[in-house]
């Protein structure tokens, strides 16, 4: 059975050694995934540069080269040595719109050379549209990210990326791709929420404060910028409560499940000389058993962060009195700070 070809993509080109990089998608069968076949072709040498993309397609796909990639390759070729040749040829800086260059087997229309730029920034957003179809996210981000070559202002794309490193757990990406998107769109609610969270996964709560702080104050029941209000307080050793009680009543059930399962209940800065406890003590103080707190630090957020295994009693009070508030245990827990070892003395 002959492979289906999907596309010729464009990677990069080094002025100094001549080398244009290109990866050739195929399909090897109707129930497979694409394939990839990576190659370099080495310009400015006798003989014909299309020749190692024969010989790769001949050899693993049983097929000549479409015509239309040919003709495309010997565009892009001749724009390449034409630059080349100029005074500042050898600048890897002129050579960035190469990765926008993508090829179709027999559709024109889906070939980026030949068309102007806002023609080419349309059809990179066609193929990035149909891969994300495909269920394909990572391919259709990277020809978005491709896109912005050409359009570095364009908001579907930022918005898309915001949203796929979000998923992908990606935090200095999205938070980089955040910022782009907030000088393009300063008013944007959701890329202030985005620029948030990724603020918060990399452990800069007050800077995510800011970013929340900016959606809540054009959009006040906004469930997500409470939450992440919350957190970034949580963390900052702040009261967390009256903007969880917002989400709380704005959407009890992703509260709930938030709560459950993604609120960090640390303190980045836990008050010195906090007191520990060793997780084998906490039943007696809890009021559950052994096997519950076993459950309660892997599923529920419990912090165990203290030196040597041990719960930090800042941070098992913030946790208890969530639990409890909020009641996402079946049975509440039987939590009050034990008494200090050494009062303060009075004055």
């Amino acid at each position: 059975m002959r492979a289906n070809l999907r596309f010729l993509l464009l990677d990069d080109f080094d002025p100094d050694t001549g080398e244009l990089v290109l990866r050739v998608a195929f399909q090897p069968g109707p129930e497979l995934g694409l394939a990839l076949l990576r190659l370099r072709l080495h310009l400015g040498r006798p003989g014909n540069p299309l020749e190692p993309l024969s010989r790769e397609l001949r050899t693993h796909v049983q097929m000549p080269i479409p015509p239309l990639w040919e003709q495309g390759l010997k565009t892009i070729i001749h724009a390449v040595e034409d630059e080349l040749a100029g005074p500042e040829g050898r600048n890897p800086l002129r050579y960035l719109w190469v990765k926008t260059q993508i090829l179709h087997p027999t559709d024109p229309a889906r070939c980026t050379p030949n068309h102007p730029v806002s023609r080419q920034v349309e059809i990179l957003r066609g193929w990035a549209h149909r891969l994300d179809q495909d269920n394909q996210p990572l391919r259709a981000a990277e020809f978005l990210d491709r896109l912005l070559l050409l359009a570095p202002r364009d908001q579907m794309s930022l918005s898309y990326l915001a949203s796929f490193f979000r998923f992908q757990g990606m935090a200095e990406e999205m938070a980089s791709v955040a910022e782009r998107w907030l000088k393009v769109e300063p008013a944007s609610a959701e890329a202030r929420l985005r620029q948030g969270e990724a603020l918060l996964r990399l452990g800069r709560a007050q800077e995510a404060r800011a970013a929340f702080e900016g959606v809540l104050k054009v959009h006040p029941v906004h469930l997500l910028a409470h939450l992440g209000m919350a957190q970034a307080l949580g963390l900052l050793g702040g009261n967390p409560f009256p903007h969880l009680d917002a989400a709380q009543e704005l959407d009890p059930a992703a509260t709930a499940s938030v709560l459950r399962e993604t609120f960090d209940y640390r303190l980045l800065a836990p008050p010195p000389g906090d007191q520990g406890y060793a997780p084998e003590d906490l039943p007696g103080l809890l009021g559950v058993s052994g096997a519950e707190i076993q459950d309660f630090a892997e599923f529920l957020g419990l912090p165990v962060t203290g030196p040597g295994g041990t719960v930090r009693e800042s941070e098992l009070a913030r946790w208890a009195g969530v639990m409890n508030r909020y009641a996402l245990l079946p049975n509440g827990l039987h939590w009050s700070a034990p008494t200090p070892r050494h009062l303060p003395e009075l004055a």
